[in-house]
C-alpha cells in the first residue's frame, strides 16, 4: 500500500465487485451493550458477505460525514473499521484520504507526546469532548485483500486510528476523557471553538 506524505495509508476505496449495491446501515448509539463488547477477529476476509459489508460500512460512514466508522457501530462485533478522514462540516480541519478498510488491526506501539484534542463520534451524537491520545502509533493490519501492512501514523490520522481501534475494544471516547473534562453539546462546542457542527 502506498502512503501519503504524512505516512497515512493511500488506498482507493476500490469497492469490491460483489454484484450487490452497498446499503446504508443503522448506527448504534451510546448505551447499546454491543458497543461495550470486545470484537472478534475477522476470519473470512475474502468472502462475498464480508466484502459486501465493507462496502456498506464505507457508504454508512460517507453518508454520516464520519472520518472513520467501525463495525461495532453498525451492530457487527468484528475487528474491522474504515479509516476515511476528509474535510467536512463535522471535521473541517481533517486531511483528505480515500476510504481505507482496516481489518484485524494491532497497535504495536505509540510515540510522541500525549495530545488532547476534540473528538466526536457517530455513536455519541450531539456532543464533543477533549480526549488525550498519543501523537503517533505504529500499527499492523490487513487490507480488504488480506495483505498485511505495517505503518507509522501521526497526528490526525493516528488519532482517528486510535479512536476506531477503541471501538473494537468496546471503548467509547468519553471513557478516555480526563476526569476534569466534560462532554460539550454542540451549542457549547460552537461557543468554545467557533466551529458549527451539523446535528
Amino acid at each position: 500500500m502506498s502512503k501519503t506524505p504524512d505516512n497515512s495509508p493511500a488506498n482507493p476505496s476500490a469497492r469490491h465487485l460483489t454484484g450487490v449495491a452497498p446499503r446504508s446501515l443503522a448506527l448504534l448509539t451510546r448505551g447499546n451493550p454491543m458497543l461495550a463488547r470486545r470484537s472478534d477477529p475477522v476470519t473470512d476476509i475474502l468472502s462475498k458477505e464480508f466484502q459486501g459489508f465493507l462496502d456498506d460500512l464505507i457508504l454508512s460512514g460517507e453518508e454520516n460525514m464520519g472520518v472513520g466508522i467501525a463495525a461495532p457501530q453498525v451492530g457487527k462485533n468484528l475487528r474491522a473499521f474504515i479509516l476515511a478522514p476528509k474535510p467536512s462540516k463535522r471535521y473541517p480541519q481533517a486531511p483528505s484520504m480515500d476510504p481505507t478498510p482496516i481489518v484485524n488491526p494491532v497497535i504495536l506501539g505509540s510515540f510522541g507526546p500525549m495530545e488532547k484534542d476534540w473528538e466526536g463520534c457517530l455513536s455519541v451524537p450531539g456532543f464533543r469532548g477533549q480526549v488525550p491520545r498519543s501523537h503517533g502509533v505504529q500499527v499492523r493490519f490487513l487490507d480488504r485483500s488480506g495483505t498485511a501492512h505495517e505503518l507509522t501514523l501521526k497526528g490526525f490520522i493516528a488519532r482517528v486510528f486510535q479512536h476506531e481501534f477503541d471501538h473494537l475494544e468496546g471503548i467509547l471516547y468519553p471513557e478516555r476523557m480526563e476526569k476534569e473534562e466534560r462532554l460539550l453539546d454542540l451549542d457549547e462546542f460552537f461557543a468554545e471553538t467557533g466551529i458549527r457542527v451539523p446535528r
